[in-house]
């Protein structure tokens, strides 16, 4: 099983506080800003750009308070074929169960879509580093010392797994709260894999293959249904899907 944190420090609060406070709230207002219809959509290449920044600082901040809290990330993994045929089930599963809603998204034109399907060579290439630094990162910060801080301030990794995976839900309301719902629920299945695996690095290969896969699917998708670069604001839904 991943370890427990022995103790939380002054930067372990400041960590639970920050990921598990302080980026829903922010999320939150952010969701009811972009929702609105008449707001004009970000620049997807500087949306990637943005996302990729945030996640690099994300991921520093949280590999600085392992080490702080002595919280120890990289254990020697013990990679099995069962551990491994965990992850691929789990992404097998996710990518089945979504694509219906990847593509219901794109057919209804949902704002939050576009931001997510990449067209040019530059934007795949951009696309793939981010989820690559989502994969890595925010599995380091909620499944690794998100979850370790709070079972050391609960005794019981279960409820630091629900605990971490609503934080992690509400960190992604911007994309809806039945999507943000469902990140709940992947939460929960990549603490489980870190759980059976006793380590980060199945999960953070599932994370990054899944976000891979969708935003190429989007984008696929996108030239298909003709989602154009410029999607009129008189048709977009605000019911957004996750990634």
């Amino acid at each position: 099983m991943f370890p427990y944190a022995e103790q939380v420090n002054a930067a372990g609060w400041y960590h639970l506080i920050s990921f598990g406070v302080l980026i829903p709230i922010l999320a939150i207002r952010g969701r009811r800003k972009f929702a609105g219809t008449s707001q004009p959509l970000p620049n997807r290449m500087k949306h990637f750009q943005s996302t990729a920044t945030m996640l690099v600082l994300f991921t520093t901040l949280s590999l600085m308070v392992a080490r702080v809290e002595w919280i120890q990330l990289f254990p020697r993994p013990t990679l099995t074929l069962q551990s491994l045929g965990a992850g691929l089930a789990m992404y097998i599963v996710a990518v089945l169960g979504m694509r219906p809603r990847w593509r219901r998204a794109v057919e209804r034109r949902a704002r939050i879509a576009y931001l997510f399907m990449p067209e040019t060579r530059t934007e795949r290439a951009w696309w793939v580093g981010v989820s690559a630094l989502a994969g890595v990162g925010e599995e380091i910060t909620w499944r690794g010392v998100q979850t370790a801080l709070f079972a050391a301030l609960t005794g019981s990794y279960l409820v630091a797994a629900v605990l971490t995976a609503i934080s992690f839900g509400l960190g992604h309301i911007i994309q809806g709260w039945k999507s943000a719902a469902i990140i709940a629920v992947f939460s929960l299945g990549f603490q489980a894999i870190v759980w059976f695996t006793g380590s980060l690095y199945v999960a953070m290969a599932v994370h990054l293959a899944y976000d891979i896969t969708a935003g190429l699917t989007y984008g696929r998708l996108g030239r298909e249904l003709g989602y154009g670069p410029t999607p009129s604001p008189a048709t977009e839904s605000p019911q957004d899907p996750p990634r």
